[in-house]
């Protein structure tokens, strides 16, 4: 390997490697010492007159040391204590490492308790930077690996910031299957860089970025401010109408204080919102005083969902979210925390869904359709006319649509959505018919792929259509798995 190469293998020699000197009080130390400062403030004089047997210690326990001439003592007592939580974080450091090698993340912490999680390189579905305030201030990063699998991702905390990038780009080229010494990799182009200016120069350009207008006016615009909205002018309403009127307000005050801490933590969020476009995926940056950046390599999309409430159609927004494995579920009930793009234009939709769904990039008319067709445009299979008694409303733009490596359905009126499921992140398919479908003679064909906010149930579909659907996802999915080389997207054997 030639010696500009060489930095590029720096955290993936197969040796271990210390975290960041401050990781122990970064990982709750901080916690640690100021309960140990608060008991210390309140518990001075009991303490004082325990450690150095004083009768009796008065309001001011500083004259009572000063009384006694104790105050050398004093100070050896803080030192020792010090050196004591030293000495502990120290030996916490020293107990903490990780290594990577060609296949695998290693990482082990723990003093008395042992722990080691190790996770394999090809089935890393992201790689997570975060920096929150404290961290920013001392120069570290938390990283966070997301690996398929209940409770399997792997954490690094903490790392420099310098560090955290450097090794994300490795972890990258290892589970993609390029080789280092490859001409034009990053390690010879970038050669003399540091890490940062090495990131930014493997940038692509920006596919999404949330203006401040946006981030505020889509907030504004949520069923959440609607219904803010609705709740206070009701109980301002019942309580003027009658001689409630301060237990209304009462009432209304803590819901308006929640709504408005959530609708700011949601602003403060979609604040420098950016998604930018990399030879190894998309790369998400978010945040104003913690920080965010989530690497997404291709291929680990396993559904994909694009809706437009009502309030943003005169905008031209709308929100894309999708379904990961390794992705943490616990947050599945806030759309906004498992949105992968809280709010974009049409035009940047357009432009990053082929980036997640490749099968897209040459039909940007069917994606369009989708979005905002109806009827049996495009091909689009649409619900059969009598089922329209299920969905008085929507079934005209119901529909779906089996291109040669994915499966769109669409529907909604008040609120648009398209849904993506690639065919090769299927696991398995199934057809069902309820009570009042089977009196209509219409199924339900759900392709079954890894939990998250994204549902890929498709109803209002003609049974016997439904059946023939049935049979060729079974038969599509397994020829795509099959051929599916996403988890070393970037091998010289890989598909392009």
């Amino acid at each position: 390997m030639s010696a500009a190469a060489a930095p590029a293998l720096r955290f993936t020699d197969g040796e271990w490697h210390r975290l960041h000197p401050a990781t122990p009080l970064l990982r709750g130390g901080i916690w640690l010492l100021a309960v140990v400062f608060w008991l210390a403030a309140n518990l001075r004089e009991r303490l004082i007159g325990w450690i150095f047997r004083l009768p009796d210690v008065g309001d001011d326990p500083l004259d009572e040391l000063g009384r006694y001439h104790l105050f050398g003592w004093a100070a050896l007592v803080v030192l020792a204590v010090v050196a004591v939580a030293v000495g502990l974080f120290w030996l916490s450091w020293r107990a903490s490492a990780f290594r990577i090698d060609a296949e695998d993340v290693t990482v082990r912490n723990g003093l008395l308790l042992r722990t080691v999680r190790t996770a394999k390189l090809d089935r890393i579905q992201g790689v997570t930077i975060s920096r929150p305030v404290l961290a920013r201030v001392l120069g570290a990063a938390r990283m966070e690996l997301e690996v398929a699998g209940q409770n399997a991702n792997v954490r690094l905390e903490y790392l420099t910031s310098a560090a955290a990038e450097e090794l994300r780009r490795e972890v990258l080229r290892l589970a993609s299957g390029r080789h280092a010494a490859a001409s034009g990799e990053p390690g010879d182009e970038h050669a003399g860089t540091t890490p940062e200016q090495a990131i930014l120069a493997e940038d692509g350009p920006s596919v999404v970025r949330v203006t401040p207008g946006r981030a505020v006016g889509s907030v504004l615009l949520s069923n959440a401010t609607v219904m803010l909205v609705v709740v206070v002018v009701a109980l301002l309403v019942a309580g003027a109408a009658g001689d409630f009127a301060p237990l209304a307000g009462f009432s209304a005050f803590p819901f308006i204080i929640a709504s408005v801490t959530v609708a700011i933590r949601r602003i403060g969020r979609n604040l420098r919102y950016s998604i930018v476009s990399t030879p190894d995926g998309v790369r998400i940056a978010s945040g104003v005083v913690s920080t965010r950046t989530e690497a997404v390599p291709p291929g680990r999309v396993h559904a994909l969902r694009i809706e437009q409430p009502l309030l943003w159609r005169p905008a031209g927004w709308w929100r894309l979210s999708v379904n990961r494995a390794g992705h943490e579920r616990g947050r599945q009930a806030q759309a906004v925390e498992t949105s992968l793009a809280p709010v974009a234009t049409l035009a940047e939709v357009r432009e990053l869904v082929p980036l997640l769904v490749p099968d897209l990039a040459e039909r940007p008319d069917l994606l369009l359709a989708g979005l905002t067709g109806r009827g049996d445009g495009e091909d689009f299979t649409p619900a059969p006319r009598r089922a329209r008694w299920l969905r008085p409303v929507a079934w005209r733009r119901t529909g779906f649509r089996l291109t040669g490596a994915s499966l769109l359905s669409r529907g909604g009126v008040l609120r648009r959505e398209l849904v993506v499921v690639p065919q090769a992140r299927m696991q398995s398919v199934s057809v069902s018919q309820r009570l009042l479908e089977r009196a209509l003679d219409v199924a339900s064909v759900h392709p079954h792929v890894v939990a998250g906010p994204v549902g890929t149930k498709m109803r209002l579909i003609d049974r016997a259509r439904a059946e023939a659907l049935f049979l060729e996802l079974a038969e599509a999915g397994t020829a795509a798995r099959a051929a599916d080389v996403s988890h070393r997207w970037a091998a010289p054997d890989a598909a392009r």
